[in-house]
């Protein structure tokens, strides 16, 4: 049942006033740029890079770079990277405001072992002094916001989220978003959405609020259980946009829109594709960057399960938009919801 209540969807998070109170996460392996302008065009408030490794941007690794470019139709658009030293970050944020993005997001969150390995991404949050070193390095290196996304502890042992936020706060940053998980949960057991709420209560700058939002209802009882000020989706996202324009119409009108219909999906699934077909400037690049998130986008419908293994196998554009077609056009055109456990086996990692 949806929520009664209604409120406004301007949003402001630092120096930057958003359209909407709610952000697509950065996804490795997912959010490319057409994932994300097709995000923008449902209503996603603000988008984020997959992440990058500062040391590549360093390096003027060509694969980094390319995953660095963005369209116009994404702005607001932040880079998000992980750095392991202040000098390193500071040279890496220099490199990637040459790029004219809208900010910087440091990524202190990552669970992945090379990451950790590498005493990137989580790593930092068993050492508060450096990682705020590293957030007081890139914030003086360049003059556009630098937001900082992190886990809420190394472990059930060591949660120290609010002690991160206020380091995070003092080195400049012009917010923190918090995932309500620790390290070691990985993606296991439920967010505890209490410890962004505590650190919500602790710091000035605005706090954003990650981890299982799965439904536009889920983002409404966040902002009001915690008080954050937006909300991060990553996995709810992928291959249903709709996810954005639900949340709007919750947000806006206390009740729930209908859900997309097959031909909707159609429509969200050919701008995608060819999107990533312009992007790479190579149409089977670009079909086989899309197979993931065609498989997405079908989830849940009637008779996916053989479509999908016929997809697989194709490597042409126009076959690909005459399967798709055929696919979704046999379907009734009526609202389609997607399944309670769509999104249980879908990977990521951010």
């Amino acid at each position: 049942m949806a929520h009664a209540t209604t409120r406004s969807l301007i949003t402001r998070l630092g120096p930057l006033t958003l359209e909407r109170p709610v952000l697509l996460a950065p996804l490795a392996g997912w959010t490319d740029t057409a994932m994300r302008r097709i995000s923008r065009r449902y209503g996603a408030g603000m988008v984020f890079s997959e992440m990058l490794s500062g040391e590549g941007v360093r390096r003027k690794n060509e694969k980094t770079r390319k995953m660095a470019g963005f369209h116009a139709e994404e702005r607001p658009y932040f880079i998000q990277y992980f750095a392991t030293s202040p000098e390193q970050a500071a040279d890496a944020a220099s490199r990637l405001r040459d790029l004219n993005p809208d900010g910087l997001d440091l990524n202190f969150g990552c669970p992945v072992k090379k990451i950790i390995l590498n005493q990137g991404g989580a790593a930092l949050l068993k050492d508060v002094g450096l990682l705020a070193r590293i957030v007081e390095a890139a914030v003086k290196a360049v003059d556009i916001p630098v937001s900082v996304k992190v886990r809420s502890g190394w472990d059930r042992r060591s949660l120290n989220a609010v002690e991160v936020a206020r380091a995070v706060e003092q080195a400049g940053a012009a917010w923190v978003t918090v995932h309500a998980r620790t390290r070691n949960d990985f993606f296991e057991g439920r967010a505890h959405w209490e410890w962004i709420g505590e650190v919500k209560q602790s710091v000035k700058i605005p706090v954003v609020g990650n981890g299982d939002v799965r439904t536009a209802q889920d983002v409404v009882t966040l902002l009001e259980q915690t008080g954050c000020d937006a909300v991060m989706i990553g996995r709810s996202a992928m291959g249903y946009p709709f996810i954005f324009r639900e949340i709007d119409h919750l947000l806006l009108h206390g009740e729930n829109c209908p859900a997309p219909t097959p031909g909707e999906r159609l429509a969200a699934a050919e701008q995608h594709l060819l999107w990533l077909v312009e992007f790479f400037g190579d149409e089977r690049r670009g079909v086989l960057e899309f197979r993931k998130h065609l498989l997405a986008y079908v989830k849940g419908l009637h008779g996916c399960a053989r479509f999908k293994t016929n997809a697989m196998q194709l490597h042409d554009l126009n076959t690909v938009l005459s399967e798709m077609r055929a696919y979704l056009g046999s379907l009734p055109d009526v609202p389609v919801a997607r399944p309670a456990s769509a999104l249980d086996d879908a990977p990521v990692w951010s």
